[in-house]
């Protein structure tokens, strides 16, 4: 593993801000296209990606704090330490899906339609995310020494924890899963004449949070909290118990196009949409 790409004048730069870097340029890069093929919510992509950075950082941080609120409580300052990790991923999904309510009826966008067009991007930006997990070693999981089993680099958290004995990758298999779930995700948006909206994004949310929950089971690096079942488990049924009740909630819905603009969908509005969070910035 390679916690540390590159030293540029004394300074470390790591996999893991890099890989998270590349995972929401390149999210927003798949949101945009997914945008354009259908003619809506391009220039609303743009204008809520400083919104969404910053609402999945806050809101990962404070998951991880809230959750490990025993260390935390005794040196509350290094809560602002993001540079040296904690950060989580129901959490800042969390944090992003709140800023896209807020974003969407601040600028009269619908925001099952505009969740539906970002989901491909965002489950992308999740599994690049992941490979630099892996390569900071900063995850770990249930020792083998089976073929499926990689012995981290000494120095990272995971070599600390395994003591030097091969782990299962969980991270890098989390990674690889969300680019499957990524790829069913554009073939159904490429499949799809219409659909009512919402449901590709809740597709996204129960596929990415069964497979989280699976993973769990060999993780170690985990907080439990009881029956055996960890945060992050517990998280993952409540996100599915949710997209059913929104599922079912919005089968009344009507079937609209996939593929061209509609009312409220950012497309025959964009010039409102555009200069008002403009003034915003």
């Amino acid at each position: 593993m390679y916690p540390v790409l590159v030293t540029i004048f004394g300074y470390q730069v790591r996999s893991h801000g890099v890989m998270a870097a590349l995972g929401i340029l390149l999210g927003i890069w798949l949101a945009i296209l997914v945008a354009r093929r259908q003619g809506r919510h391009e220039d609303a992509i743009l204008d809520f990606f400083f919104w969404a950075v910053i609402a999945g950082v806050v809101g990962s941080r404070l998951w991880e704090v809230a959750f490990t609120w025993d260390y935390y409580s005794a040196r509350p300052w290094e809560a602002l330490y993001i540079w040296q990790g904690g950060l989580s991923i129901q959490g800042g999904l969390v944090g992003g899906v709140l800023a896209g309510v807020w974003f969407t009826r601040k600028y009269r966008i619908n925001f099952w339609d505009l969740a539906d067009t970002m989901a491909p991007g965002v489950i992308l930006g999740q599994g690049i995310g992941r490979v630099g997990c892996f390569l900071d070693g900063d995850t770990w999981s249930v020792i083998t020494h089976g073929p499926l089993g990689v012995t981290y680099r000494p120095g990272t958290l995971a070599s600390q924890y395994s003591g030097g004995q091969p782990m299962y990758p969980a991270e890098m298999w989390e990674g690889v899963i969300d680019v499957v779930i990524m790829g069913f995700l554009l073939w159904l948006t490429a499949r799809q004449k219409k659909r009512r909206p919402g449901n590709l994004f809740l597709l996204y949310a129960v596929l990415y949070s069964v497979a989280r929950f699976l993973l769990e089971f060999i993780r170690r690096d985990s907080l439990t909290t009881f029956a055996g079942l960890k945060v992050a488990q517990l998280t993952s049924i409540g996100v599915v118990i949710v997209a059913a009740f929104f599922y079912w909630y919005n089968r009344k819905l009507p079937l609209v196009d996939v593929v061209g603009p509609r009312p409220g969908s950012g497309a025959s509005d964009a010039e409102p949409v555009q200069s008002g969070a403009a003034r915003d910035r």
